[in-house]
């Protein structure tokens, strides 16, 4: 049936917006969205032949074949709307004021999914808790949280976010919370508001109908809440506090004793502090995101003892999957800070981007969901089934009991079980995901799988760089294609794992300096059109084997990829590289007439692209040489795709071109270092994302007397008593020379810290006399935090590509997922 209106109500009892996250088809409704890196719509006819019967879909996107196909489908619901994305948001506020239970909202700049989780800690025991699933606080997250509400629940947890104007309107009435936590107000998604003002109001939007909110007092901040909350939601109680006033709802006493710190609460107008507790916290953003936290527990009625046994269950959690090198060519994917079906839901995808490898799921127990094992463990291997897994690797009791269920899996009563059996040992060439309850201290089986390298470690943000991809999309349209970069280890980020992100994020092609780099993406999974920019002659064989297409940019090398072609009776396909200003490589602008008459005589070649690079197109001074460029490139280009035949792709425009040449993007741009968030375009820095953080960590401390020298040469001189910390990064892990006698500086919590002394091969020292609590084993950023990569490459006086490339290979890559 075609129902050419708004649904009121499902009869589904799952919704999905992603077709390879279905595990329950008969009972899913499946949302067709289309958006700027896939449509959902061409999906529809694969899901109904494997048992989906409901479907949203747009009026938009309902047109050709599909309605004449879905016609035919028999048992379906098909709902017709003008959005998609907006008919699950009214199905949400539906599905919300349907239940009668407390709901907890919680927005903020930082700290939202932080604050959601140790709430979650703080009132597990006295709450059946529904929480948004990992950063579920989107304009889709929210909807899809919400629905997870069942009559079973008694407290509900729920973050919002926003990034653009009356977006928090949208998930207000989604969420309708009763209480409210207003986290830390910082800079983040700043691009899209005019003033911070204008931020600030948008996100109070989530409180408009709430009957408590909490939040820090500050000068910045306090008075503009209490206005627009007064203005807005009079009857709201809100709920104070802070370290140094004691005017406030409620006065807070931190005290930090190493790794645990001691919190006091004392109520306005009353002298007995009501609350003294002890977590195992020590920096201020995990303090102020706690105290909230402990607040609102004591606001939804947990008493002292309650509160205090809870406390002991909070630690400092890492909210992020991380993939990692593994030994034994394994790799690793650690999502191990939780385990609960939402989170296992989302991580069990992620098997698809690994198909070279065999697929190892290693889980523990899954505590408090809530679920009879009866219900819960079946539903568990109905998951795991849809990902065709080689083996499960089970810890606990649970499991241990209900093995029976698993097709092929290994239980274990322990952590410590697996690891003293030695069967880790005998896991090769594998994908291994780690979801594990923070009680069976899955870090032990990380550290016994991980690569030994040693600490200094570059972070690769992987949902940033889809955020930048997406940008970038929607600025060139949908007519213009993507080369990604991913030459050089793709810029030293590695380029494997980069490439899978691009690939799964529909790229058009992806370029390598040399064919061994083509060879290696091939072998791991990488199926997507690759480019090699400087192939030799007797790599050949290799070209044709992988699939590879090579840049051809000289006579002798067009005639020798012929002359292979023919005695080989192969057909390849190329691209041909013109030279318009750059004088690197490629074919000058007299040699087009020669190169057009010969590519006619060789029908074993393919002409895929024509393509050039713009020497300037970062400098504004430089503009009269690159629209130079860009003119006598469309010319060449046309003359080519004339005596051709057809039109190849034509491209020139790099990264900084894209903004600054709109007239360059043509039919393909080359996506580079501006991926990762590097650019120095103010346009696009208000919309990237920054993907990369260098750290390390302090491997030693040392008090430092007045006239005392630091380091190689005595440079590091001081004039008064201090404190030095040695880092354990040098010049061999590529944190420049040029860095050293305090012009490069580490952040260090919080703090910027200049260096001391000349940069050491191995190490490096830091001042750190200004941070009281300094100790061994503090982390320390080189760049990702205060210090962007930009601005260390100035100071080091070269270009962030430098730095980027020159990180070590024993630097340890980690790739993260917020």
């Amino acid at each position: 049936m075609i129902y050419p209106n708004e649904p009121i109500q499902l009869k589904s009892t799952y919704i999905s917006l992603d077709s390879r996250q279905i595990y329950d088809p008969e009972n899913t409704a499946f949302v067709a969205v289309r958006g700027i890196n896939h449509d959902g719509h061409q999906y529809m006819e694969t899901l109904y032949q494997k048992g989906v019967r409901e479907f949203i879909v747009e009026k938009g996107s309902w047109v050709g074949q599909l309605p004449e196909k879905a016609s035919q489908w028999t048992n379906t619901s098909i709902w017709v709307v003008d959005n998609s994305i907006k008919t699950l948001q009214n199905l949400a506020h539906l599905h919300r004021i349907a239940f009668n239970l407390p709901v907890v909202g919680i927005t903020g700049s930082n700290g939202k999914t932080t604050c959601k989780e140790w709430l979650y800690t703080l009132t597990k025991n006295e709450f059946n808790v529904v929480r948004s699933p990992k950063s579920f606080n989107s304009q889709i997250g929210v909807p899809l949280s919400i629905w997870a509400i069942q009559s079973h629940h008694t407290l509900g947890i729920f973050e919002a976010g926003i990034s653009k104007m009356n977006e928090m309107g949208q998930l207000e009435p989604i969420i309708h919370p009763e209480y409210g936590i207003f986290t830390h107000f910082g800079e983040a998604h700043s691009q899209h508001f005019e003033t911070d003002k204008i931020k600030l109001t948008e996100k109070l939007k989530l409180f408009w109908h709430s009957k408590k909110l909490i939040y820090r007092a500050s000068e910045e901040t306090n008075e503009w809440i209490r206005l627009e909350m007064q203005k807005n939601n009079p009857t709201c109680e809100l709920v104070t506090w802070s370290t140094t006033d004691p005017n406030q709802s409620i006065f807070v006493y931190w005290k930090i004793n190493g790794t645990r710190s001691q919190l006091k609460f004392q109520k306005k107008n009353q002298s007995e502090v009501f609350l003294d507790l002890h977590v195992e916290l020590c920096d201020e953003a995990s303090l102020e995101n706690i105290t909230h936290c402990i607040i609102q527990a004591h606001v939804l009625g947990l008493d002292k003892a309650q509160i205090e046994l809870a406390c002991k269950a909070i630690r400092p959690i890492s909210m992020r999957l991380e993939i990692k090198e593994g030994v034994r060519n394994n790799q690793l994917i650690d999502d191990s800070y939780n385990n609960d079906m939402d989170g296992l839901r989302l991580a069990l995808p992620l098997f698809k981007r690994y198909e070279e490898k065999s697929k190892v799921l290693i889980i523990s127990d899954f505590m408090e969901t809530g679920q009879k094992e009866g219900d819960l463990y079946p539903t568990i291997v109905q998951l795991i089934k849809h990902h065709r897994i080689d083996h499960v690797i089970g810890i606990g009791s649970q499991l241990e009991r209900n093995k029976h269920l698993f097709n092929q899996i290994s239980t274990y009563s322990s952590t410590e079980d697996l690891i003293d059996s030695g069967d880790l040992n005998t896991v090769h060439d594998s994908v291994i995901l780690l979801k594990g309850a923070r009680k069976f201290s899955f870090e032990k089986i990380v550290n016994a799988l991980e690569t030994k390298t040693h600490c200094t470690q570059l972070e690769i943000n992987l949902e940033a760089i889809e955020n930048n991809l997406t940008y970038y999309k929607s600025t060139i349209g949908n007519d213009t294609k993507i080369m990604g970069m991913v030459k050089a280890h793709a810029y030293g980020a590695g380029a494997i794992e980069i490439a899978k992100v691009l690939q799964s994020q529909g790229i058009d092609y992806l370029t390598v300096a040399f064919t061994d780099e083509g060879v290696n993406l091939r072998k791991n999974g990488i199926y997507t059109p690759i480019m090699v920019m400087n192939p030799q002659i007797e790599e050949f064989e290799k070209i044709i084997e992988y699939a590879l297409e090579p840049e051809i940019y000289s006579f002798s090398m067009l005639d020798a990829i012929d002359e292979y072609c023919f005695h080989h009776g192969k057909n390849i396909k190329i691209h041909i590289k013109l030279d318009t200003g750059m004088k690197r490589l490629g074919f000058e602008p007299e040699d087009i007439d020669q190169l057009t008459e010969k590519l006619g005589q060789m029908p074993h070649l393919w002409v895929v692209s024509v393509l050039s690079h713009l020497a300037a197109s970062e400098n504004p001074k430089h503009k009269e040489f690159t629209e130079n460029q860009i003119n006598q490139f469309k010319h060449a280009a046309k003359s080519i795709s004339t005596e051709l035949g057809h039109r190849p792709l034509w491209h020139i425009a790099n990264s900084a071109a894209i903004q600054n040449y709109p007239e360059s993007r043509l039919d393909m741009v080359r996506l580079g270092i501006n991926l990762y968030g590097i650019t120095g375009n103010l346009i696009e820095k208000k919309s990237l994302e920054n993907a990369l953080i260098l750290k390390t960590y302090i491997s030693q401390i040392k008090n430092v007397k007045k006239g005392e020298s630091v380091g190689y040469g005595r440079l590091g001189q001081f004039k008064e008593n201090g404190k030095i910390a040695t880092l354990a990064i040098g010049y061999a892990d590529g944190y420049n020379r040029a860095l050293g006698n305090g012009v490069g500086s580490f952040e260090i919590q919080g703090v910027l810290c200049p260096t001391v002394g000349n940069i050491c091969m191995d190490m490096c020292m830091v001042d750190v006399s200004n941070i009281p609590q300094v100790k061994e084993g503090d982390e320390a950023i080189a760049f990702g935090g205060k210090i962007q990569l930009s601005d260390l490459a100035k100071l080091a006086q070269t270009i962030p590509y430098e730095i980027m490339t020159n990180i070590s290979e024993r630097v340890k890559r980690v790739y993260v997922r917020e």
